[in-house]
Formats: C-alpha cells, structure tokens, sequence
C-alpha cells in the first residue's frame, strides 16, 4: 500500500489575507491570488480571483463599483455571490435602475457600502434595497434645495454603520434647513462621525448652535464646511469651539472666508493635538460672482489670506500635531515661511498648496505625499525640490499640478526624478504636466534611466501635446520596467489609435481603464511584460 505524501490543503494565513487587503490594485490582488497553492483559498477568494480575471474598465479591488459588479452579476450571478464576502468596500450610485444585486443578495457585516445619489433622494431604499444596513458613507448631491432632515429621518434610521454623511445642494443653504439637518442628524444618526455640508452658492448663517451641538457628540471627529459661512462674531466664537473640541480630528473650510479668518487669527486658540487634518481652500466658485453684483448689498468677501497673514498661519501650525495640510490661497503670494515652519511639524506627513509662491524649499524629509499645484517657484526653489526627491527616505507621491513648468525647471526636476523613482521601496506615483515637444523630451530622456523595482503610476496632463511628443513618450517606456502611464487632457480617436499601436510596436502592455462610469475610458501604457516583475 501506498501514503500519500502531498502536503493537506491548507487555506491561506490571517497574514497572508492582511497582505491581500493593503493591495491598492486589481492587478496585484489577482497576480497574489493567483499564485497561492492549490487549495488554498476558500469559495469566496476563488471566485474574487475568477471576477479579477474578467476584463473589466472599472474597477473591482480594492473598492468595487456597483456598475461592474451588477454586469458581472448579470452573468455569472453565482460567481458574484460567492466573492461578495471578500469585498472589504463596495461603492454604490443610486439612481432608477436600481441595481438587481442590491435587492438579491445580503452583504456580510465585515463589508461597507458607500452610496451617493443625485436629485432624486426618495431612491436611496429602492437602490440600496438589502445592502441599506452595510451603508457607512452617504452623499447626496443636488442641483436644487433639499429636504435633507426628511432623507436622514426617512431612509438612514435603517443604516447602523452609517459614519459619513454629505449633504450638497447648488441653492443656498437656509438658516431653518441647516439647523433642520443637523437636529436630524443627532437624533437618529448620533454614531456619524464625519458631516459635510456643501452649497454652490455663499450661505451666511444667522447661529450656529446647532453645529454646536453635533460637535459636542463624542463620536464627531469629521467637519467639513463649504460656502456655509458664519460671519463677525458666530465665525470668532465657532471657530474657538471647533479648535478646542476634543474629538475632532480634522477639519475642512472650503470657501469660508470668514471662518478662516477666526480660525487661524493669533487671538484664537492654538491647535490642539488631536487635531490631525487642515483643509483651508480660499477660494469663490466662477459662478458664485454672480451673487456679488451691482444690485445686491454682498460685496466679495476679501480673501481669508494675504501676505501678511503667511507668518501669523505659520505660527499657528507651529505648535501643532497635524499629519496633513492642504492649502488653497486665492490671491497668490509668498508661502516660504508657511513651508518651513512645517519642519517643526514631525507629524506631518501630507502637504499640499495650491495659488502660491516659493522662493525657497525646505527639507521636508517627513513627508510622504507632496501636491504643488497652480505653485511659481524661484529656481533656488526648484533646486530645492529637486535635492528633497533625491534624498527623501518617504516620499511616495508626488504632484505638480497641471501647469508645466518652465523648461529649465521642469530639467531639474527630470533629472531627480530617475534616482528618487529607483530608490523607493514601494509603489511611488507622480503627476505632472508636459505641454510641449522640448518638455516631452527632456521627461522621454529621464523616464528611460529609471531603475525602479516597484510599481510607479505616473499621470500626465498634456493639454495642447502633440502626437509626436506623446509618442516619445511611450516609446521611453519601453525601455522601463514596472511603469503605467496615462495621458490626461482631451480625447482624439486617431491620435489615440496612434498611440496605441505606437505602444504596441514596442510591446508594451496596453490596459483600458473608468474611474467612474461616466467618466471617459483611459487608456495605460505600462511597460513591456518581460520586465523585472510581472503584474
């Protein structure tokens, strides 16, 4: 008699499922599931690799659109169902057609839904139908006022889980219906941890109580404010008991002229500690300058920020623990002290900046994330940068907005960014403007010395490109390993015909890609497959 030998089935580890689910990509989450042993994973990771190997525009890992998982669900209703376990997030938009695997199946606890719906608010039980009680994130969107306390009492008192809400409308938001939300909210939602609400148009409040209310919940850790301003003194005593909440963690004034102001005035208090996110966009909507005209008493609020208040703001975020910063300044002017005072800021490890001016840039050797955006920089400033990419020991993104600099910059940073690619230890992405044939060429040039051995995504915003100059492009990836390229701009059929078959010629590998489904197909070009690594 014989004994079999061959090792029992074994299924894979916690460890292993921990490593599946800090993939950020549907690529590396099949190339993982498909080389794990025979028998190793159970009904509902087998069927996640079998939906991964579909050919799919939008995407399935780590967050599953609806659109996809319906088709797929269309088709192969049984695959779905067993994968449908192995989903972590799930995004939701709810609309007429409601989607017939929302009403077919139940989702285990371990998955949440994150749902959005625009104009018609009265869908969200019908779209969602079983999958209402995995809901955690709710955003609704409309070109009209909106009973929003009727939505939060009527279709969320069903939704345990619930953590986000969004409320966003283009009329302006009344006194009554901003009180009337957010009574609503702290009577039949009081685990939401964070709000937002939005209007397209200014909306000066008349009381804030009811904010003040929801702030004192100790489950708020959340506040995100746009155009709903509180002016004079609401805006000095809000901002006061916002800054020293002791739950919130991060807050968010997009166009808020007057909150901002209290917010970061040397008379208010300092940032406390638990305070971990700033996002302050200074800015008005194109379209909101038509409420500020000849027959109205409005006058356009001066901007929260000028020159002179760089150096106040920087003493501000001197003292604090925030770990990401965001800035958006209407009028652009000299933000150099605002960036080294963040060398005194540990913590932070996101930084972005939009409208300003560089003379200089410090060594911020903490940072992770890096977006510059809309940003003049002097050229000792782009040295800078420069020296910052070659000796970073953590950055892994890098943005730079859809401005192209001039060429003589855009060669300093081309010639770092092969080092600072090839040295990363982990997936590094980078976006960037190129909008003529000699920037093109210089970022051609750069882009085949790169030596990395982990994934780079790069974007490439070419407004006005040529067609020659793409090609160039693609051509320099051909001799790359592990690089996925995209062009972002305007769409030309023959041009894009072109590119392609320009990629192809040099075998690279070429992948269709939605990020949402309304948005326009986008075409990767990543490079050939016999490079270093699979994907």
């Amino acid at each position: 008699m014989t004994t079999d030998n061959r090792a029992a089935i074994w299924l894979l580890s916690p460890i292993a499922l921990q490593i599946l689910d800090y993939l950020d990509d549907g690529d590396d989450a099949y190339a993982f599931l498909q080389a794990a042993p025979d028998g190793s994973l159970d009904d509902a990771l087998d069927a996640l690799r079998t939906l991964l190997a579909m050919d799919s525009e939008l995407p399935l890992w780590p967050t599953a659109h609806i659109a996809n998982l319906d088709k797929a669900y269309s088709m192969s209703p049984g695959v779905v169902t067993r994968a449908l376990p192995a989903f972590k997030k799930i995004t939701v938009a709810c609309s007429q057609d409601c989607p017939s695997i929302c009403h077919n199946t139940v989702l285990p606890p371990t998955t949440a839904v994150r749902s959005s719906v625009r104009d018609d608010v009265t869908s969200v039980r019908a779209a969602l139908g079983k999958w209402l009680p995995n809901l955690v994130d709710f955003r609704i969107v409309s070109p009209s006022s909106v009973d929003f306390s009727a939505v939060v009492k009527d279709s969320l008192s069903s939704c345990p889980s619930l953590c986000s809400l969004t409320m966003d409308q283009q009329e302006v938001f009344t006194q009554d219906a901003f009180d009337a939300a957010l009574t609503a909210v702290v009577a039949t939602c009081r685990h939401v941890e964070r709000i937002s609400i939005s209007s397209s148009k200014i909306s000066h409040m008349s009381d804030w109580r009811s904010l003040l209310t929801w702030l004192a919940q100790p489950t708020a850790r959340h506040l995100e404010l746009d155009s709903t301003d509180f002016p004079g003194a609401l805006g000095t005593d809000l901002a006061a008991a916002m800054i020293v909440s002791n739950t919130l963690e991060t807050i968010e004034l997009l166009h808020m002229p007057s909150l901002t102001r209290a917010v970061t005035s040397p008379s208010s208090p300092p940032l406390l500690e638990q305070l971990r996110h700033l996002v302050i966009w200074d800015y008005i909507p194109e379209d909101d300058y038509d409420t500020y005209d000849d027959d109205d008493d409005d006058i356009i609020p001066p901007p929260a920020f000028d020159e002179a208040d760089m150096a106040s703001l920087a003493r501000k975020l001197a003292t604090s623990r925030l770990e990401s910063l965001d800035l958006m300044l209407r009028v652009a002017c000299d933000a150099t002290s605002v960036l080294f005072i963040l060398l005194e800021v540990p913590t932070l490890t996101k930084f972005a900046l939009q409208e300003a001016n560089l003379t200089a840039f410090p060594p911020l050797m903490q940072l992770l994330h890096l977006e510059l955006s809309s940003v003049t920089f002097s050229d000792e400033a782009i040295a800078s940068l420069a020296a910052l990419l070659r000796s970073s020991p953590k950055l892994v993104q890098l943005d730079l907005g859809n401005d192209e600099l001039p060429i003589s910059q855009a060669d300093t940073i081309f010639c770092a960014l092969p080092q600072w690619l090839s040295r990363r230890g982990t997936t590094c992405g980078v976006y960037l403007a190129i909008k003529s044939d000699a920037c093109a060429n210089a970022f051609a040039t750069a882009l085949a010395q790169a030596h990395n051995a982990h994934k780079v995504k790069i974007t490439v915003s070419a407004y006005g490109l040529s067609l020659a100059a793409k090609a160039l492009v693609v051509t320099a990836l051909a001799s790359t390993a592990r690089i996925a390229l995209v062009f972002s701009g305007p769409q030309d059929p023959k041009i894009d015909a072109a590119l392609e078959a320009c990629g192809r010629q040099h075998h690279l590998t070429i992948v269709y890609r939605k990020e949402y489904p309304q948005t326009a197909r986008q075409t990767w070009f990543h490079s050939p497959r016999n490079a270093l690594t699979t994907y």
